[in-house]
């Protein structure tokens, strides 16, 4: 099942940036396409910067022939979406998890933040292209963005890449950690947890990948509801997991892609 779940994670986010390209600038890419260029920007994590799989990703971008500034603003969108989705599906399990008489009032406040998903997108350009105004620097010429359907659409689409992401590290924990039957409450700690470790993991930039930095968010939500040994043990599991799943790929598809530019410079 925790197979069965990476896959269809994966397939879910790489349809999803498929998608996000073709809204964005009109450019239709295949399936594998997209997932070839999400496993680039996750083996670039590891690499200090955390920047060089977009770079390498904005490379192929390039060859099909989307201009640089359009690859910055996509990339920007991406990220806001992450974010986005990553505090709704927090918010959610949050909510879930703790009784509050205010429950109904933060179901509609989290339903209602979809809507300003849009605006966020408005602030943080004209915010650009004033800075970039103001050093004299080319600014972002952006007739327009994602609309308030599609965001919504991308939006709950990014909620299910956390969710699965969540239940792999559900996965891992039935797998090396209990025989229990399934419980529906730590699995939503789970989700809570790998949510919100992964999302300060990737602010800190100084560190490859989050390493130390998701590990230590998961284990202090984790040892609410188990011993925090087990919690970081947990945590280590599916760092494993992650990484050899990650860099397992970028093996296959850097020896795919070094394949297709043999053939290509063979041919020419």
């Amino acid at each position: 099942m925790t197979i069965f779940l990476t896959i269809l994670f994966w397939i879910t986010a790489s349809f999803t940036w498929k998608y996000l390209l073709l809204i964005t600038s009109n450019v239709s890419i295949s399936l594998f396409q997209g997932f070839s260029q999400l496993v680039l920007v996750s083996v670039g994590k590891y690499i200090p910067g955390k920047i060089w799989g977009m770079i390498a990703r904005g490379a192929q971008l390039k060859e099909l022939k989307i201009d640089v500034k359009k690859i910055f603003v996509i990339s920007i969108q991406e990220q806001i979406l992450l974010i986005h989705a990553s505090v709704v599906v927090s918010s959610i399990t949050i909510v879930f998890l703790i009784e509050t008489k205010w429950i109904y009032i933060l179901i509609i406040i989290i339903l209602l933040s979809g809507f300003i998903g849009r605006y966020i997108q408005l602030f943080l350009i004209k915010t650009y292209n004033f800075l970039m105004n103001y050093f004299e620097k080319n600014i972002l010429e952006i007739e327009e963005i994602i609309t308030q359907r599609n965001y919504l659409r991308l939006l709950i689409f990014y909620m299910m890449i956390w969710i699965l992401s969540g239940c792999i590290f559900s996965g891992i924990y039935f797998i090396f950690m209990t025989q229990n039957e399934f419980n529906l409450t730590i699995i939503v700690w789970l989700i809570l947890a790998n949510t919100i470790s992964i999302t300060v993991g990737f602010f800190a930039f100084f560190t490859p990948a989050g390493i130390g930095v998701r590990e230590s968010i998961s284990s202090i939500i984790l040892s609410q509801i188990m011993p925090l040994e087990q919690a970081i043990f947990l945590s280590l599991l599916f760092r494993m997991w992650t990484v050899l799943t990650e860099l397992g790929l970028g093996v296959i598809i850097g020896y795919l892609l070094g394949k297709n530019i043999f053939k290509k410079t063979s041919i020419k």
